[in-house]
């Protein structure tokens, strides 16, 4: 079942084949597989991320993104690198990990998950959180393109500064806005190229994360809990 995208279906309890979602792809190429009935489902979703696929498709992601920064820098040594170097993150179930969540909540509701994300208290997914420490040690800035709207700013602050995670923008949904995820990241991530950056990884566990362009490279994390268009 494909659903809409609302702010009430944010995190729409369903899943995703990955299948190619552990390849580094240009910006522009990025073409989400075929969804798969069987393959939806919170309980399908969180079991599968206890597997080993699970952490091969995991370290595969994570390990191109390490090389499309070193390659990067290996261009910035040549002078053959433009802009200053950024990296874009999804947070949810790509650097924080909301599991804890899912397991006691079957059935997915948005108050419900809002309360949660309220608590401040998510842990996080800990290959993307070094990735993200290591990139920004090595002159990347880190921006977080989120679909959670304004009002969750401060609650979503609160838990990076507690998961310790140093970041250089947090670039939100507005409040009531109700498109597609694609339609709310893609403006973002001009936003951060008009400032003078060149996004050099996308990273994201949902298609609509890296859809649209606006990176030199993306990387699919794996997430087989939910769905967001």
């Amino acid at each position: 079942m494909r659903l809409p995208f609302n702010p009430s279906l944010l995190l729409a309890l369903s899943a995703l084949t990955l299948g190619q979602g552990v390849l580094a792809l240009p910006a522009n190429d990025v073409k989400p597989p075929p969804l798969v009935e069987k393959d939806f489902g919170n309980k399908i979703g969180i079991d599968f991320s206890k597997t080993s696929e699970y952490k091969k498709e995991t370290d595969k992601a994570i390990a191109d993104a390490y090389a499309a920064c070193k390659q990067y820098l290996k261009d910035k040594e040549k002078g053959s690198a433009k802009g200053k170097p950024a990296v874009v993150s999804d947070l949810d179930e790509t650097l924080i990990d909301n599991r804890p969540h899912f397991e006691k909540t079957p059935k997915f509701s948005w108050p419900g998950f809002e309360a949660w994300i309220k608590q401040a208290d998510a842990p996080l997914l800990p290959k993307t959180a070094e990735f993200i420490q290591w990139a920004r040690k090595n002159g990347f800035a880190i921006f977080f393109v989120t679909g959670r709207h304004e009002g969750l700013r401060a609650d979503t602050i609160a838990n990076l500064v507690k998961r310790q995670v140093a970041y250089d923008g947090l670039l939100m949904r507005k409040q009531g806005d109700g498109g597609g995820a694609e339609s709310v990241k893609v403006p973002l991530r001009e936003q951060i190229e008009k400032m003078g950056f060149t996004i050099v990884v996308n990273i994201g566990d949902q298609w609509s994360d890296l859809k649209g362009g606006h990176a030199v490279d993306c990387e699919k994390l794996p997430n087989k809990i939910y769905l967001v268009e």
